[in-house]
């Protein structure tokens, strides 16, 4: 089973350290909060006064093998719809520690494929910490790849 262990101390480093910087004279943590439709569910950053929410994500646009990461992102627009339907209105952002996600999903805003009151943030993770990530994310790509017989 993979370890998402890097994967969540980079949430972590992300809700602890980055979000202060973007967000001054704010602190966040996990929390779950309502939806309109009557559910609630667990988002990764609210502000204390919960006027900020903002979902979190250290994934790549693209897989190991260089396709387009389709399930990764149908699962970013999944957290985009449950940050669209708070019960509370509140200041909705999504935050990505990779670049190249990010630019999808800033390439889908300007398409009008993307809602536009959800501000899409870069927040790169610190040296270590991203090669922490990428190793993981390699080792999770070895471990979920079909193995490949050769046919004599």
């Amino acid at each position: 089973m993979a370890d998402t262990r890097a994967q969540h101390a980079a949430e972590m480093w992300i809700v602890d350290s980055a979000l202060h910087g973007i967000f001054p004279g704010h602190q966040f943590g996990p929390k779950k909060l309502a939806l309109s439709w009557g559910g609630t569910f667990a988002f990764d950053a609210v502000s204390e006064d919960e006027a900020i929410v903002v979902c979190i994500s250290t994934s790549a646009a693209v897989t190991a093998r260089g396709k387009q990461a389709t399930a990764k992102i149908q699962k970013l627009k999944t957290d985009a719809l449950y940050l669209l339907h708070l019960a509370n209105p509140a200041r909705l952002a999504m935050a990505f520690s990779e670049v190249s996600i990010r630019d999808h999903f800033e390439k889908c805003q300007k398409a009008g494929r993307f809602p536009s009151n959800i501000e899409v943030l870069h927040t790169p993770l610190p040296p270590e910490l991203q090669e922490r990530v990428l190793v993981a994310r390699l080792a999770a790509s070895r471990e979920t790849s079909p193995v490949t017989h050769s046919v004599l």
